[in-house]
């Protein structure tokens, strides 16, 4: 181990510690980038493809459910859902047996945007898949589902 600053103190930290956060803000930036210019594209931001993400994996999702997936007060969420819906790639319906409580879903042309949108990700994913050795690509998945887990289990504060 090597001494590194932490959090502004001087700790023991892994060495291959500041190469995985080269590589990480490499990959976040490139991704993003590329992410930016696509939703820009389509003029939808990075919160209202997230949303579209959600409802994409799950549709027909309560609202006060898909403001804490997202991480949001109930009212950014709205907001966010007026907009999506605004131009066709959300709608709201209420729920069978109690009309007061609406649920988000996908329409097919939010279904569409989200496909062509994911596309570039997994291309490039693809990509590097084929360049690991089949026992490093399911190495690869098994760490990316640590760090998923991780990333969950973060507070939201």
């Amino acid at each position: 181990m090597t001494k590194y600053p932490q959090n502004g103190t001087t700790g023991l930290m892994d060495p291959r510690v500041p190469e995985l956060e080269r590589i990480a803000t490499l990959l976040q930036r490139r991704f993003l980038l590329d992410l930016f210019r696509q939703t820009s594209a389509k003029q939808l931001s990075i919160p209202q493809f997230t949303l579209l993400g959600f409802l994409a994996a799950e549709s027909g999702v309560p609202m006060g459910v898909l403001a804490k997936r997202m991480g949001h007060a109930t009212s950014a969420t709205t907001g966010l859902v007026d907009r999506l819906e605004g131009v066709g790639l959300v709608k709201r319906h209420a729920q069978e047996g109690d009309r007061r409580q609406k649920l988000v879903g996908i329409t097919a042309k939010g279904k569409e945007l989200m496909e062509r949108l994911q596309g570039e990700l997994r291309r490039h994913l693809s990509e590097i898949l084929g360049q690991l050795e089949p026992g490093d690509q399911d190495a690869w998945v098994r760490i990316y589902r640590v760090m998923e887990n991780y990333c969950r289990e973060l507070p939201r504060d």
